[in-house]
């Protein structure tokens, strides 16, 4: 027997219940339909609660909101003056936003404190706060504390965007937009002194500035352009956090809008996340500015364009094409741009560019194009040919590391790569041919300086192959199957090399431009360098003592001091080499090698569970590659839910340990092999050790040192005699 369902009352109408006026529903069966409220009499409400955006219960005399929190309600009205003439009193901002600049850009939990908040404390980072209303300038913390109540507003943009602006900008913290004078005097500084590397050399000078000036200059791209140059010349005064920050929303918000303007924006904000130390975002950022390229065909030229415009479009995507140095470091399967996808001509020298005249400078390779006359390739198109050469060499080192290059064509191959290096140096004009007269004449002295030693470290990672005993040799049966002679001479020129980079540092600190910037390529030259000599005065017979090759270090280790103080991406090498020299320093005061025992081997550890084994064999990232210092993890393990709860005591049972594939191989792995990401192969037991380790000249031979540009070489037996499963690509 069911129960009767008690009718439902209707709902009550606003009004006072107690007013004889005020209509009264009393609760009863529903005969019919009741209109609750009338649709088209809308509730009143009050200006202050309008402008808070908060819901206004209507109430007369002050509403409720307005009560409680002690406000002056707009209908509290003096008798005889109708609504629109009350003065509406903004109410006091009870809640404000603490977050300081770098938690605030980082998107993480920010308490606040004064005059440094817990997380940057944390992370050792100095903590600014944004600028205020009262403050009208940025504070540190100890300056914020002088008005800690004033307000932490956000403006956004009304109206129509003018020409130059981007509509959907985000809107800016008050007091951190950009003025004018600051915009100009940012901008000089970025042609003064970015604006001479390769990497950021694809704006038109005259032409930016000329927008700058009208103020029609699109908006993201001077965030960008400001950003940068304010993180390169340490300006903490101003918020180029709060910039990149601006232009990277702007950017993602108009994703599927793909502009020039903003792909150039993305590539300055992307080289901001990598000096300030953000490189998993760079990373991610980097896939998207190559297919925002890819979408504009930025890879094909444009005749129909005027020359300014083709040559800024040819230099934007040169400047992305070496980005890859970052992260892929040789590896296909990270190439924002492989070799066979672009059909653009070099870049043109820069009197060129900024007169618009065409000039024609050839292809990336020489054999890959037509056989047209080339007028003048200069300094910038020999860069970018011998970036090629580079990768080239460095995916040969990596096939001969996995046993994948025949011992018979390792020579003949090594000779193809010296006769196109001696092609590359024949190729620059006389005034380009390195001297110290030509260097300080040059009015590209980075370009310079960095093409140079650029030349000697691709002859520095393809004769290392025969260094026996080096982190980077190649595996024990390759060096073997190598006469004896071939092996010396290419230690010889090896190390020969390392100290053309060590004379060329000299001459460069000597008499060189001081306040010139340097890209991250110079420092990897100089840490490449100063191992290489410092290495090589341990073998009979060399040119070096040691205490002569720990000067030669330190002179490296001096460019990298002077030219990257506050690089994040370069620290890791300073920190490295200095620790090298250290222990070199400590060989040098025990007098002779063998009195010195060896260090005790770093702890082991299992192989890394982050990412495959077999990636991470293939892949053979190095301790200093910006991808590893990504720290991406793997968390494919999730998907299954969580793991089951390790046994009790009772249920405990016996489980084998897990069998290592790597361990149970290693009979023909060389000592002086590394492999995998994050570690290094410990000889005794072929286990990798943690990441952190200290460098020591002790195990230089063990292999516990690794090239940030190269990486270190893989073990040819990970996978059979072909170094890799069956079926798979040979370009992995």
């Amino acid at each position: 027997m069911t129960e009767a369902l008690r009718p439902l009352r209707p709902l009550q109408v606003s009004g006072d219940l107690h007013d004889p006026q005020s209509p009264q529903i009393k609760p009863g069966p529903i005969s019919k339909p009741v209109s609750v409220l009338d649709p088209l009499k809308k509730r009143a409400i009050c200006s202050q609660c309008r402008i808070r955006k908060v819901r206004c219960d209507g109430r007369p005399d002050i509403c409720q909101n307005c009560d409680r929190l002690g406000f002056e309600c707009s209908f509290q009205q003096a008798p005889g003056k109708s609504p629109g003439q009350y003065v509406v009193k903004l109410p006091e901002r009870r809640r404000r936003m603490q977050a300081c600049i770098p938690c605030h850009s980082k998107k993480t939990r920010c308490l606040g404190e004064l005059p440094s908040c817990s997380s940057c404390v944390r992370r050792n980072r100095v903590c600014t706060y944004p600028r205020t209303k009262r403050q009208g300038s940025t504070a540190r913390g100890h300056d914020f504390a002088e008005g800690s109540n004033a307000d932490d507003r956000s403006v956004e943009r009304v109206g129509t965007a003018s020409p130059g602006q981007d509509i959907g900008m985000v809107g800016a913290t008050e007091g951190s937009a950009l003025d004018y004078e600051t915009t100009m005097g940012l901008m000089e500084d970025y042609f003064q002194h970015l604006y001479p590397l390769p990497s950021f050399s694809f704006l038109h000078k005259a032409t930016v500035l000329q927008r700058c000036r009208d103020q029609t200059m699109n908006e993201t791209l001077k965030l960008a352009i400001c950003a940068i140059t304010a993180l390169q010349l340490q300006r903490t005064s101003l918020c180029h956090d709060l910039w990149v920050q601006q232009a990277e929303q702007s950017i993602l918000q108009q994703i599927g809008r793909a502009s020039i303007f903003h792909l150039q924006a993305l590539l300055l904000v992307i080289r901001y996340r990598i000096e300030s130390g953000e490189f998993p975002t760079a990373f991610m950022l980097a896939a998207l500015a190559a297919r925002t390229a890819l979408a504009l065909r930025l890879n094909y030229e444009r005749p129909e364009l005027s020359d300014v415009a083709q040559e800024a479009r040819r230099r934007l995507f040169w400047a992305l094409y070496l980005l890859d140095d970052f992260f892929c470091v040789g590896l296909r399967e990270f190439e924002l741009c492989p070799e066979e996808t672009i059909h653009l001509q070099l870049p043109c020298d820069e009197e060129h560019f900024e007169a618009g005249r065409h000039i024609h400078t050839g292809l990336l390779r020489p054999g890959l194009g037509s056989s047209e006359h080339v007028t003048d390739i200069g300094l910038r198109g020999i860069f970018l040919r011998l970036t090629s050469v580079r990768r080239a060499v460095m995916r040969f080192n990596r096939r001969v590391g996995l046993g994948e290059e025949l011992s018979s064509t390792i020579g003949s191959s090594i000779q193809r790569f010296e006769e196109e290096l001696e092609s590359l140096k024949s190729a620059l004009r006389p005034s380009d041919q390195y001297s110290v007269l030509n260097l300080t004449s040059c009015q590209w002295q980075a370009q310079f300086l960095m093409l140079h030693t650029s030349w000697h470290q691709c002859h520095c990672d393809l004769y290392r192959l025969g260094l026996d005993g080096y982190s980077e040799a190649a595996p024990s049966p390759v060096l073997i199957a190598i006469r004896l002679r071939n092996r010396i001479a290419m230690q010889v020129k090896c190390f020969e090399h390392a100290e053309s980079i060590i004379r060329i540092i000299s001459d460069f600190s000597n008499h060189g431009d001081s306040a010139c910037f340097l890209e991250r390529d110079a420092a990897v030259c100089a840490f490449e360098s100063a191992r290489l000599v410092m290495f090589g005065s341990r073998i009979p017979g060399a040119t070096s003592t040691l205490d002569v090759a720990i000067n030669k270090a330190k002179l490296s280790l001096n460019l990298i001091t002077r030219f990257f103080p506050y690089s994040a991406s370069t620290q890791p090498l300073r920190k490295d080499l200095e620790r090298l020299i250290a222990s070199y320093s400590v060989r040098l005061a025990l007098q002779t090698q063998e009195t010195l025992s060896e260090p005790d081997p770093p702890p082991s550890a299992r192989p890394s569970t982050k990412v495959s084994q077999y990636a991470s064999s293939r892949q053979r990232l190095s301790v200093q590659s910006l991808l590893l210092q990504s720290d991406f993890v793997d968390d494919s393990n999730e998907i299954a839910g969580p793991p089951p709860p390790p046994p009790t005591n009772s249920q405990a049972v016996s489980i084998p340990e897990p069998t290592n594939p790597i361990s149970n191989n290693t009979s023909n792995i060389p000592k002086n092999q590394g492999w995998g990401v994050g570690g290094q192969t410990n000889s005794a037991n072929g286990q990798i050790p943690t990441a952190g380790f200290s460098l020591d000249a002790g195990q230089e031979d063990a292999g516990l040192i690794f090239n940030p540009w190269m990486g270190f070489t893989g073990t040819e037996d990970m996978y059979g005699a072909s170094g890799r499963p069956p079926g798979l690509d040979d370009e992995f």
